[in-house]
């Protein structure tokens, strides 16, 4: 009996200790499996952190005109629609304090000598620009301009990556100035931001010729005005004068001497205006 225990008893523990080493080796390579797995995990993980990154990149370089910003006309570096601003208004650079200057010979409106002149650079196809002339210009108008407080004239600021149709469209509302006065400029300045969806590509070519049509002006006049090119050279001192303020995105303002950048609403230019009419 007790070898009949013993034998068993033997058997069972060299069984065992075999049992043991196949568990450990299984063990061991479920543990290899494991780590394998963590590695694979932790790989597919930073790829997906990698590629979330880079789409929001893309989604905002959409937004930029790319993530490096293309030429605008005069070749300044870092111009961009703004749709933010400082915190405050600035002062623009230094020397640059002429508002009369400034102010050039473009086309205004309200009262030429009234006390606070706001100019402002722009972009037709800036979403931003066409945020500020739909939802904020009017109430400026009719608070400051329409009662002589404020004289607002409006300068061009093409952007690279919005061309060549910011500039075409640049060119034909000064080629409609031509047939007229400033109160035609912007009755086409008016028209163009209604009708551009922005961007770039906001509108066909086609649809700046009917726009005289629109207005009752001489359409042939007006095409053979845009095809010349000859306000390009205007334009052009637009955008130097701009850059040389301190213009740094679209739209931006110059409010007697004080800088304001993006389609800010209308209480950040009332509190500025007020302030200058205080004196």
């Amino acid at each position: 009996m007790a070898e009949l225990f013993f034998s068993h008893f033997a058997s069972q523990t060299i069984g065992g200790g075999y049992n043991m080493e196949e568990h450990h080796e299984e063990h061991k390579k479920h543990r290899e499996h494991k780590k394998k797995e963590t590695v694979t995990f932790t790989k597919i993980g930073l790829w997906q952190g990698v590629s979330g990154v880079l789409g929001i990149l893309l989604v905002l370089s959409l937004f930029t005109g790319g993530f490096g910003l293309k030429d605008s006309p005069s070749k300044v570096a870092g111009i961009v629609p703004s749709g933010v601003a400082p915190s405050a208004p600035s002062a623009p650079s230094a020397g640059i304090t002429d508002m009369k200057a400034l102010a050039d010979d473009d086309a205004f409106l309200g009262k030429k000598d009234a006390p606070v002149t706001i100019v402002e650079w722009s972009d037709y196809e800036c979403p931003f620009c066409e945020r500020f002339h739909s939802q904020t210009l009017d109430q400026i108008k009719s608070q400051y301009i329409d009662t002589g407080k404020v004289k607002f004239v409006y300068r061009d600021f093409p952007l690279g990556f919005h061309d060549p149709l910011a500039t075409q469209e640049a060119m034909a509302a000064e080629c409609a100035r031509e047939q007229g006065d400033d109160k035609t400029y912007f009755d086409f300045h008016d028209l163009i931001f209604k009708t551009t969806k922005s961007n770039g590509n906001g509108l066909q070519v086609s649809q700046l010729y009917d726009m005289a049509d629109t207005l009752g002006l001489n359409k042939a006049k007006l095409i053979e005005c845009i095809d010349s090119g000859k306000y390009k050279a205007e334009i052009q001192k637009d955008i130097q004068d701009g850059a040389a303020a301190g213009i740094q995105g679209t739209p931006g303002f110059i409010i007697n001497g004080k800088l304001v950048s993006g389609a800010q609403p209308f209480s950040v230019f009332k509190q500025v205006i007020d302030a200058e009419l205080a004196g």
